[in-house]
This record gives C-alpha cells, sequence and structure tokens, in this order.
C-alpha cells in the first residue's frame, strides 16, 4: 500500500516545473495598445523561426538527366541468343 501512494507522490510531481504565470501580453494593468504591441512582436518571432532555412528546400538540378539521355555505345548489349 505505501509502494502505491509512493509511486502516486512520483508521478503527480514528475512534471511540476514551478507555479503558473501570466504571460507579457495578457499581464493585467497593461493598456490595449500595449498589449496588441507585445503580441505583435511574439507573431513575428514565431513566423521568423518557422521559415524555412535554405538547406531545408534545395534547390532542383536538372543537368543529371542530360547527361544520362547521351549514353555511348554498349558492347555487351547483344541480342540473346537462340
Amino acid at each position: 500500500m505505501v509502494l502505491r501512494w509512493l509511486a502516486l507522490l512520483l508521478l503527480a510531481g514528475c512534471g511540476y516545473k514551478g507555479p503558473l504565470t501570466q504571460t507579457p501580453p495578457d499581464a493585467p494593468g497593461m493598456s490595449r495598445d500595449a498589449i496588441k504591441q507585445a503580441r505583435a512582436e511574439e507573431a513575428a518571432r514565431t513566423e521568423a523561426g518557422l521559415a524555412l532555412p535554405p538547406q531545408a528546400r534545395p534547390v532542383r538540378v536538372d543537368d543529371l538527366t542530360i547527361k544520362l539521355d547521351e549514353r555511348k555505345d554498349d558492347p555487351f548489349n547483344l541480342p540473346p541468343e537462340r
């Protein structure tokens, strides 16, 4: 029985990081303009973080298909024997 209570207490406290607080855009006492500005800055940071770097979307190279179309004669390309 004691082991169950101990496991329950450990499980209940494993995600605790601190008391919950309000974020600055919703802080009491701020004017509407200040809240709008804070939310706009937060949205800009979010959009900048979601932008893909150039390595994520590489440029397609079509030179390989052109080089593959020009083939040399294959000496082993013989008709099947009868």
